[in-house]
């Protein structure tokens, strides 16, 4: 193996997962519009939330770590059990949403390969399966870890269609229009969403990451960071590309995946983008799905953990295994794809105020932390994100109504 992939490799745990799922089947179709529409306006936005998403997940898995508890276990001992079954209830509300989002991502790929969507939704349903039965926590990791590899395929197809003039004015982060409010909003939601924060926290422990190795999770955390954020903007630059060949602006999104990017790139570059996009849904419906599991796990007061066998601890996984199934069936019946992957990111970009507020909450607190909790300046830091965050996506919905 070569030593720069093997030194690479044990960083490369919880963080670097659960940022990989980051881009998800909407935040791909988030950065498609992006780009198709507004060029390289949202590129600085982009990259700027590389630095909360960073500070967010970090502090999650800075529980995790100091703690070895759950988020769900930290809450019931900290606020009383009734404020665990409200995050929990509250965060699966949305992420149910994200199932929908995800299903919606893997039908607008199905349809872009010409595979009948119910077809492509039962491999998935399959194979979500069959993943969990290949072992423990980190035998399981290990899986997802290969299958993000898949996501370069994104900036490899920048390769292969001409650059378009870049002016000044095509990066500068603003346009009247209520269309690129909701894409700022949009773009948020993609980056930072509730389950996340669930995920993280307690696949650290279910990984056996503490405080004494918690250094090398946050540098595959903030690699991790860093790469999706890129990878985001390598699928807005892809679209800013394509849209030179002609944007059918009366057509909806799907329409213009199927008819300009093929007259941009061909049909088999616009076919590794379908796959690419596949993926990207299927991995995150994993880590959602994975997340929504120990966060029940947590109101129901059961054990919570991918370290025990299927045997001796049913509860844990019919969670996982039956709970992603009704939102395959809503996809099956909806048609407007786009616009709700779209609407799903926005309101994110919402619900996550009560998690976030949770997780400064603990962080800071040297009851639970000890000499761990998080300094003031981090805290604050933490509180500005999350009211700028909060603030955009209510004034983006509103904008709407």
């Amino acid at each position: 193996m070569n030593p720069k992939l093997k030194k690479l490799l044990p960083i490369l745990g919880p963080g670097w997962v659960v940022m990989m799922a980051d881009l998800d089947g909407p935040s791909v179709i988030t950065a498609v519009e992006s780009g198709i529409q507004f060029q390289g306006k949202l590129i600085l936005l982009l990259l700027i939330l590389t630095v909360p998403l960073y500070l967010i997940q970090s502090t999650a898995s800075r529980i995790g770590a100091v703690t070895q508890k759950s988020l769900g276990k930290i809450i019931s001992e900290k606020f009383g059990h009734g404020y665990t079954v409200f995050t929990v209830f509250s965060t699966g509300i949305i992420d149910f949403a994200a199932y929908v989002g995800e299903f919606t991502g893997a039908s607008i790929a199905s349809l872009i390969l010409g595979i009948p969507v119910i077809l492509t939704i039962l491999l998935i349903l399959l194979f979500h399966t069959l993943i969990i039965f290949s072992g423990r926590y980190i035998q399981i990791e290990g899986k997802l870890v290969l299958i993000s590899f898949i996501l370069f395929i994104f900036p490899v197809l920048d390769l292969f269609i001409h650059p378009a003039p870049v002016r000044p004015e095509d990066l500068i982060p603003y346009s009247p229009s209520l269309s690129f409010l909701m894409l700022v909003a949009a773009n948020i939601g993609a980056v930072i969403m509730p389950w996340m924060l669930f995920y993280h926290q307690s696949a650290d422990v279910d990984r056996g990451i503490n405080i004494s190795n918690l250094d090398r999770e946050n540098k595959g955390t903030i690699l991790g960071a860093l790469i999706s954020e890129l990878l985001m903007i390598s699928i807005v630059i892809f679209s800013w590309r394509v849209s030179q060949y002609g944007y059918p602006g009366t057509e909806d999104g799907l329409s213009l995946l199927e008819k300009v990017f093929i007259n941009a790139v061909g049909v088999w570059f616009v076919y590794l983008f379908a796959v690419a996009l596949l993926i990207a849904s299927f991995l995150a419906l994993m880590v959602i799905s994975m997340s929504m599991s120990y966060a029940m796990s947590d109101a129901l007061k059961i054990k919570g953990s991918f370290n025990t066998s299927i045997k001796e601890n049913l509860a844990f996984y019919a969670i996982y295994f039956v709970e992603i199934i009704p939102a395959a069936f809503i996809v099956l019946y909806y048609k407007f794809l786009i616009q709700l992957a779209l609407t799903i990111m926005v309101i994110n970009s919402i619900v996550l105020a009560f998690p976030l507020y949770v997780i400064i909450k603990i962080s800071s607190d040297p009851s639970i932390m000890g000499n761990y909790a998080i300094s003031n300046k981090k805290k604050y830091a933490l509180i500005l994100t999350g009211v700028i965050i909060i603030s955009i996506g209510i004034i983006s919905i509103l904008s709407l109504i």
